[in-house]
């Protein structure tokens, strides 16, 4: 997996994103990182507010942007071989996560975005993401 720290500038996929440019052909859209998590760097835990890790899911079902052919496999410490593609369970239906990302909208208009693979960190690992998309994911601000 690619690694970013959070809330630095994403830069990953921009072509994949619709531009709202402005007439000199500009981007003007700030777009952060979430949640690109490596073995090599540290990460903050804790435990995120109730409901976060259901909406979490929901997204990963309802919000899949920049989809990739392969899987990313997560690279953290497990204590048993995971099969991939890793899945998650939404509404009776089996969600691959590790080939697209999410994007959320911080109150502030900012999109963030987020490995689909962030969940698996949130719920295994225990990674806690920054507030802002923490806020942006129970306010259920999808960017389309």
């Amino acid at each position: 997996m690619t690694w970013f720290p959070d809330l630095s500038q994403y830069t990953y996929m921009q072509d994949s994103y619709l531009r709202e440019l402005t007439p000199e052909g500009q981007d003007t859209q700030v777009k952060l990182n979430v949640g690109w998590l490596d073995s090599g760097h540290d990460f903050p835990v804790g435990e995120p507010p109730a409901g976060f890790l259901d909406d979490l899911a929901q997204l990963c079902a309802t919000n899949a942007h920049a989809r990739t052919r392969g899987w990313h496999r997560c690279n953290l410490p497990h204590e048993q071989q995971l099969e991939y593609p890793f899945t998650i369970k939404v509404d009776g239906n089996q969600i691959p996560l590790g080939s697209a990302e999410i994007r959320v909208s911080s109150a502030d208009g900012t999109m963030l975005t987020a490995p689909n693979l962030v969940w698996h960190y949130v719920d295994y690992h225990r990674y806690l993401p920054p507030p802002e998309f923490v806020e942006a994911v129970l306010a259920r601000r999808e960017v389309k």
